[in-house]
C-alpha cells in the first residue's frame, strides 16, 4: 500500500514539474516575440465615444527598457507628446510650451480621451520580468495563461491572456486589479511578421469601467531595424 501511495505522488510531482515547464516555455517565446529591441511605429488612432468618433495620427518611438516616446502628428492634440523614461511619464504641452510630470494614479489616466492609459502605450513588455504565470487551459490554437504581478508597480496586478499557438501573440486580454475587477479588455488581430517578429497590426481597446465606446490602433507601419539616438528620450528634448 505505501509503495502504490509513493509511486502516485512520484507520477503527480512529475506531471507538475512538466505543466511547469511548459509555461516557462510559453513564457519564453511570448517574450522572445513580444520584447523588441527598438520600434518606430507610425500609427492611427481611432475613438469612438458618446460624442463621436475621432482621429489621431501618432508615432511611437520605444526600446525594451521601456522608454517610450509618443507624439502625435495630426488630429486634435496634434503637437502633444508623452515621454516615458526611468518609470517616469512627462507630457509636453506644445501651446504652452510646458512639460507636466503624470505620477501615482495618474498614470493610469486614459491617454488623449482613449480607452488606453498612458501606461499602456509605454514600459517594459517582458512577462517574465514583470509577472509570475500560470497556465490555465490549451485548446488546439491557444494557450490562457494567468499572470500575476511580481509588484505593486504593475498598473494592472491580474491578467488573462490568450496566446496564439503558432505566433506568440497575444490576441485577447482581460486586464484586471488584484481584486480581480475586470478594468479593460484588449482584442488584437491582422498579425503580420515583420522580420523574425510577428505582430499585431491591429488592436482594439475597451474601457470596462466606463461601459461605452472603444478604441483602435491601427498600424501603419513598424520599423523594428533602425537605431534610435538615445537623445530622443529626453525631457530636454520634448519641445523639438
Amino acid at each position: 500500500m505505501n509503495k502504490k501511495i509513493t509511486l502516485l505522488l512520484l507520477i503527480l510531482l512529475i506531471s507538475v514539474n512538466l505543466f511547469s515547464a511548459d509555461i516557462n516555455s510559453i513564457i519564453k517565446n511570448y517574450d522572445k516575440n513580444s520584447v523588441i529591441d527598438t520600434s518606430i511605429i507610425d500609427s492611427t488612432i481611432i475613438i469612438k465615444d458618446s460624442l463621436g468618433t475621432s482621429t489621431q495620427k501618432v508615432l511611437v518611438y520605444s526600446r525594451k527598457n521601456g522608454d517610450t516616446l509618443i507624439e502625435i502628428t495630426e488630429g486634435p492634440d496634434q503637437g502633444q507628446k508623452v515621454l516615458r523614461v526611468n518609470s517616469s511619464i512627462f507630457l509636453y504641452y506644445p501651446e504652452a510650451n510646458q512639460i507636466i510630470r503624470l505620477q501615482g494614479a495618474a498614470l493610469k489616466d486614459s491617454f488623449m480621451g482613449s480607452d488606453f492609459s498612458y501606461e499602456d502605450l509605454s514600459g517594459d513588455d517582458s512577462i517574465i520580468n514583470n509577472y509570475n504565470a500560470t497556465l490555465l487551459k490549451e485548446n488546439n490554437d491557444t494557450y490562457e495563461v494567468e499572470l500575476i504581478a511580481k509588484s505593486r508597480k504593475q498598473p494592472y496586478q491580474k491578467q488573462i491572456l490568450t496566446i496564439d499557438k503558432n505566433t506568440y501573440v497575444c490576441t485577447e486580454a482581460t486586464l484586471m486589479s488584484a481584486s480581480g475587477k475586470a478594468l479593460r479588455k484588449m482584442t488584437s488581430s491582422d498579425i503580420r511578421k515583420v522580420g523574425d517578429k510577428y505582430i499585431a497590426f491591429k488592436v482594439e481597446m475597451i474601457d470596462l469601467l466606463k461601459n461605452q465606446g472603444s478604441t483602435k490602433m491601427i498600424l501603419n507601419s513598424i520599423d523594428i531595424k533602425s537605431p534610435i539616438d538615445n537623445e530622443l528620450f529626453s525631457t530636454d528634448n520634448l519641445s523639438w
